[in-house]
């Protein structure tokens, strides 16, 4: 049901084109569902795919424009710091945030996944009981994917009018 809810999400139509698209990757579909609501509060954002590990984001990079991704670290089959690179390869200029609890525990996973080309990382909240963390959580994902998308945004409008000038040349 899981995978068949994460097709479905990540085969859905892109939306306005002025607003940042993301694309969730967590193993948890409750975790994805949430992120997807709290970013989706906002007007400005449209999750325009949900996938559960590394390698399915991979494959809807193929389908979807994604100025962010929000990526969980432990997953099965393709972790996050292990897709992290392979996802700004395929896609130069995207942005993504790490989103885990372990980059709140472990300073050394969390500058690893800086080193690997993450533009930025938020800590989930510990559990789900904590109202107030899940506000500062909503608002700090918000922001920073609102801000790292315009940057992609205006990356890749650069990056295309540079190639664009080279196949007229």
């Amino acid at each position: 049901m899981a995978d068949n809810l994460s097709r479905q999400a990540a085969s859905a139509p892109t939306g306005d084109p002025e607003k940042v698209k993301v694309m969730v990757v967590d193993d948890a579909l409750v975790i994805r569902g949430m992120l997807t609501r709290f970013m989706e509060a906002d007007g400005d954002i449209d999750v325009v795919a949900s996938v559960g590990d590394g390698e399915r984001a991979l494959q809807a990079l193929d389908r979807h424009e994604v100025d962010v991704v929000v990526l969980d670290i432990e997953m099965p089959r393709m972790d996050g710091l292990t897709a992290l690179p392979k996802i700004i390869q395929k896609c130069p200029g995207i942005q993504v945030i790490m989103a885990s609890t372990l980059t709140l525990r472990n300073a050394d996973i969390s500058l690893k996944a800086l080193e690997l080309g993450a533009a930025d990382y938020v800590p989930k909240p510990t559990t789900t009981g904590e109202l107030h963390s899940a506000d500062n959580f909503k608002r700090d994902l918000t922001d920073k994917v609102l801000t790292l998308g315009r940057i992609g945004r205006r990356r890749r409008a650069r990056r295309a009018g540079i190639t664009a000038e080279k196949a007229a040349a």
